[in-house]
């Protein structure tokens, strides 16, 4: 049986991100369907190491075939471990899984060095990547967000050495080392369309880049609507996040402010809840922003209960200010049946196109008149859930995951085939 190993830079036990959530999604499907496969994610740096493992732990153990890695740190210009031992453990460690197909969800904390010699080690497997982020593209963080706060529309060496400081040819043979690394892939996959053309204008291949969503499973479907039900949500709004600078937290809460501020007072009640993020968190980042007092900060939800607590609310708000690839909790609002109100860039405007209300992003004012447009009408907020499509399913995404990388079906065999052929590519 082919083994396929799922590799992260990050585990959702410790960190709950849209890559690695996708990641073990993906494994979590491909255990139930009887395939021999592992996952090995990785925590962000020495900082998380300290908290979770005890001194010399290099791995945790969450089951036989699920591990989390100790991450110890990377230079995240050039994508390499700094100390040689940490990538040959690394090296080691994803090696004695022995994988026939390796499927990498990012390469931050793994390393460009340790996938260029598991490719030197494996050259008959098949190594397959998804992009979740520009990191290859952009070395401040892949977000394409200057140091000045700009949005960056365009990679060049010159705009990057004045934006970090570097010399123009160190960015010249940075590209040079990850279109390098880049290549060493068979398959290279990306959530959304937005990633997928910044990577063609970057200079991948055309051709080289398959689109395919992340797969998210909604087996049960959210309840029917009913007119007191839709009123109660058209008053209540949320965020899902994390507590980062980009993720526009701080926006919200001038939103909120906006509206806290306005001469009329408002003919309904509004609510605003804040998940994923504690008020104690939100303070330390920005301790100049007073949430009003109907703006309420939850903390941390478990994964599995998100869609169930998004289902609650009438609109979901993502105001993200760096471009967003595929945010997970896009397509948890979509299995909620949930609209959202989200920053018009990136994959956030492509992923709500139709069904959801965009404003332009980092203008808080906006917000709050997007907020306000909808609040307490229940016919708005019917009208935009009618509009909304299920996420593709985890079933949906292997099928399309198989198509990309070459599958063939075949005939059912008591021992199975391998899953995926090399398309007509020699080492």
């Amino acid at each position: 049986m082919t083994r396929i190993v799922i590799v992260s830079h990050s585990h959702p036990a410790l960190r709950y991100g849209g890559g690695e959530v996708a990641a073990h999604r993906q494994f979590q499907h491909l255990l139930a369907q009887g395939h021999d496969v592992y996952f090995v994610g990785s925590t962000i740096g020495p900082e998380d190491g300290a908290r979770f493992f005890g001194p010399g732990q290099r791995v945790l153990g969450f089951s036989d075939r699920d591990f989390c890695m100790r991450g110890m740190g990377m230079d995240s210009f050039s994508m390499e471990h700094p100390r040689v031992e940490d990538e040959d453990w690394t090296l080691d460690f994803l090696s004695a899984l022995q994988g026939d197909i390796y499927h990498f969800h990012h390469f931050w904390n793994i390393g460009a060095g340790t996938i260029r010699r598991l490719r030197g080690r494996f050259p008959q497997a098949q190594m397959i990547c998804t992009l979740h982020e520009m990191t290859a593209i952009c070395a401040n963080h892949g977000q394409m967000v200057k140091t000045s706060g700009e949005l960056c529309h365009a990679a060049s060496d010159v705009a990057c050495a004045a934006c970090l400081r570097r010399s123009p040819v160190d960015f010249a043979l940075r590209r040079a080392r990850m279109a390098e690394m880049l290549d060493l892939f068979d398959v290279l996959l990306s959530p959304s369309q937005f990633l997928a053309d910044r990577f063609l204008d970057w200079g991948i291949a055309p051709g080289r880049i398959a689109v395919i969503e992340n797969g998210l499973d909604h087996a049960i479907p959210p309840p029917a609507a009913t007119p007191a039900t839709l009123q109660a949500r058209s008053r209540r709004f949320a965020f899902f996040g994390q507590a980062t600078p980009t993720k526009g937290l701080d926006v919200l809460v001038r939103a909120a402010e906006e509206i806290e501020a306005q001469a009329d007072p408002l003919s309904a009640p509004i609510t605003l809840e804040v998940y994923g993020v504690t008020a104690e968190t939100f303070a330390a980042l920005w301790p100049g922003l007073a949430p009003p007092a109907w703006m309420q900060f939850k903390g941390r939800y478990r994964p599995q209960d998100c869609v169930s607590i998004m289902a609650r609310f009438g609109w979901i708000i993502i105001p993200s200010v760096w471009w967003e690839n595929s945010p997970v909790v896009i397509q948890e609002a979509r299995a909620a049946g949930t609209p959202m109100i989200a920053s018009d860039i990136g994959g956030m405007a492509e992923k709500t196109a139709g069904w959801g209300i965009q404003f332009p992003v980092g203008d808080a004012p906006a917000l709050a008149a997007a907020m306000l447009s909808v609040h307490d009408r229940p016919d708005i907020l019917a009208d935009h859930i009618a509009l909304i499509r299920p996420p593709l399913d985890l079933a949906g995404f292997d099928r399309e995951w198989r198509q990309a990388c070459g599958h063939e079906p075949a005939p059912p065999a008591v021992t199975a085939p391998p899953l995926f052929h090399r398309k007509g590519k020699t080492r």
